[in-house]
């Protein structure tokens, strides 16, 4: 069975092609004759701050903030495509209104990442798993989001702060309780990126 991820706003389509688009209109994105850019589903991401971490507040305190898809040419990860909120969600609205391009971002953390996702949809067999990005940028974290019945769990993307080791799928609990004095640390030290 495919990973599951939550449901897209519409236009997320639109969005995407037009972004890929223009990234190879305007030679961002170099393509051989005959190679045509390919763009996985979009999957839901998350960041966490620092001071939730530091306080124990764990996946409750997440915030939704926009979409990443995997672009790909002749199977060869190129890059993703973060399509974020138009405008933030108002207090009291349940979603932010319309999307756009949020940014293009390649290297080897792309390239960990869209590893990651065809690891865990290859483990999950037939069961239902959901998945979504989780970021910490204040500790460095990228990491799959695993949710079963099994529960919640975390899977670090390479590079990542210690004790996690990448590609390794913890309970995200214990994940995130194991970054608390990293978190504290970074809080202290007036250095926090949220």
């Amino acid at each position: 069975m495919p990973l599951l991820t939550e449901s897209p706003p519409k236009g997320i389509e639109k969005v995407l092609d037009a972004t890929v688009s223009e990234l190879v209109g305007h030679g961002a994105l170099a393509l051989g004759s005959r190679a045509l850019p390919a763009v996985s589903a979009p999957i839901r991401v998350h960041n966490l701050g620092a001071d939730a971490i530091a306080a124990g507040k764990g996946l409750a305190a997440v915030q939704p903030t926009g979409w990443l898809s995997t672009l790909t040419t002749d199977g060869e990860v190129r890059g993703t495509i973060e399509v974020i909120p138009a405008r933030p969600a108002r207090k009291g609205t349940a979603s932010a209104e319309g999307l756009r391009f949020g940014g293009f971002t390649t290297g080897p953390l792309q390239q960990a990442l869209a590893a990651a996702i065809e690891t865990a949809a290859k483990s999950s067999g037939r069961s239902e798993v959901q998945i979504a990005v989780l970021r910490v940028p204040a500790l460095y974290l990228l990491a799959l989001w695993l949710r079963d019945k099994g529960g919640d769990r975390l899977v670090p993307i390479a590079p990542c702060p210690s004790p996690l080791k990448a590609g390794e799928a913890y309970p995200a609990e214990r994940a995130l309780a194991s970054l608390q004095e990293a978190a504290k640390s970074v809080l202290e030290g007036g250095e926090a990126r949220n």
